[in-house]
């Protein structure tokens, strides 16, 4: 089995020693360099061509925002935040980053190793902790799990998003254009009144809509 290649960022000693120890133990990961300042994060991306970078995020760091908007739009290499924040504000601006694997520092290491391995192949893994905030939504109305006035192929393209597919993958398997994928994501987020891809897994899930696909 080809291990998967990892870089770790994380700024603060303890919780970064303890990755080290966690990645070190598993002899399904390669652990190619650990970093403590985000100025040497891309030179090590570039350098090592790693499968994942496992990085504790730095709102305030406008260069490794723009590193990551261009590792995201890129989907090269994968990035897997562990956070010891999960304040519904902090975590809304991982999401609208587009970063697809959120886990705090409290999780277990199994629950690391999963969101690792679920990061790897392409799908989307947000911790218990993480789902528990993205879920709860006290500032609005009551929300409603009826079902939506989705087309057939709307709800396809649901299910596909749901699957952690990425657009590219989803216009492939439909054959059809990403410009239309994109298309059937906007008119799916406005008919259920829905800000971003994750409250659309969280919908889905808690409506039952994926049941059974």
């Amino acid at each position: 089995m080809i291990p998967i290649k990892l870089i770790l960022f994380d700024f603060q000693f303890l919780t970064r020693e303890g990755l080290v120890k966690l990645i070190e133990g598993d002899p399904a990961l390669e652990l190619l360099e650990v970093l403590e300042h985000s100025d040497d994060l891309r030179h090590s991306v570039v350098k090592h061509q790693p499968d994942i970078i496992i990085l504790d995020y730095e709102e305030q760091k406008e260069d490794l925002n723009d590193l990551l908007e261009e590792i995201i739009l890129n989907e090269f290499p994968k990035v897997l935040v562990v956070t010891n924040r999960d304040n519904k504000k902090h975590i809304r601006k991982l999401l609208d980053l587009g970063i697809k694997g959120i886990v705090t520092k409290g999780c277990s290491k199994m629950e690391i190793i999963n969101a690792i391995q679920s990061i790897a192949v392409g799908n989307r893994f947000f911790c218990n902790r993480i789902l528990d905030q993205v879920m709860t939504n006290p500032q609005t109305e009551e929300v409603t799990c009826d079902p939506a006035d989705l087309s057939p192929r709307e709800f396809e393209v649901l299910l596909l998003i749901t699957k952690g597919q990425r657009t590219v993958d989803i216009a492939d398997k439909l054959n059809v254009s990403v410009h239309t994928i994109n298309s059937h994501r906007k008119n799916i987020l406005k008919k259920l009144n829905l800000k971003s891809p994750a409250e659309l897994i969280v919908y889905a899930m808690e409506s039952g809509m994926t049941k059974g696909s």
